[in-house]
């Protein structure tokens, strides 16, 4: 009788472990949480609890950001993160704007050449990380090429802006960075202004029989 009610308490005990190993393992995941998922307990409005919840980033409007970058910012561990409209909100207090460049639903196409090569890039924000591009290179003697897709902002912008040299007055600009990381191919494109143009930098490989495109390589892009 002693030894089945020993079995008994080591069984649960084991049981037990291992149920609390798994909410260990569990509160050690970021979970994303958006506003507009039909989870009874979250609604539109940011509460206090929310903002607080160690391991969840808060998302107002799912649409404003790629899965991409809600993924990244999720698999690198930031929590405690509210995305509201164009805020990036740390716990309580500290706030982060979105890139205002490009702007969103504006189409714009920023062109440059070099020697025999000609780039014309076109850029459409589609919302507050993501743009849709083309990119378009005629270089004489060769075939042209053609390629387009959707570049998403890199999750951790706010640590801070590239800095880029403005070929028209030798300055410097500061640009915010889109990759495509759709395929092996390489394609980065970097973004800022000055007080009239939007201006561009591009990295680009894979181009048929055009040769890479790398930021020392090829002049700056300006808006047509």
């Amino acid at each position: 009788m002693k030894k089945i009610i020993y079995i008994i308490l080591t069984f649960s005990f084991l049981v037990s472990c291992q149920t609390e190993t798994a909410k260990n393992e569990k509160s050690d995941k970021t979970e994303i949480v958006k506003s507009n998922d039909s989870l009874g307990s979250k609604t539109d409005s940011l509460t206090t609890e929310n903002r607080t919840e160690s391991n969840t980033i808060y998302i107002k409007d799912s649409s404003d950001y790629s899965t991409r970058f809600l993924k990244e910012m999720a698999k690198s561990g930031m929590s405690n993160v509210s995305l509201i409209d164009s805020f990036m909100i740390f716990g309580q207090t500290d706030t982060v704007t979105f890139p205002e460049v490009p702007r969103v639903g504006r189409r714009t196409i920023l062109t440059a050449k070099k020697d025999h090569l000609a780039i014309a890039l076109t850029v459409e924000r589609i919302n507050q990380t993501t743009i849709d591009y083309k990119i378009e290179m005629v270089e004489f003697g060769n075939a042209g090429y053609t390629y387009e897709g959707q570049a998403d902002l890199y999750h951790r912008f706010h640590l801070g802006a590239e800095v880029d040299e403005n070929d028209m007055t030798g300055g410097a600009y500061l640009s915010y960075e889109f990759s495509d990381l759709s395929d092996t191919c390489k394609t980065v494109i970097r973004l800022g202004e000055d007080e009239h143009y939007l201006l561009g930098k591009i990295i680009k490989n894979c181009n048929g029989k055009i040769r890479d495109i790398e930021l020392d390589n090829f002049r700056m892009l300006i808006e047509k």
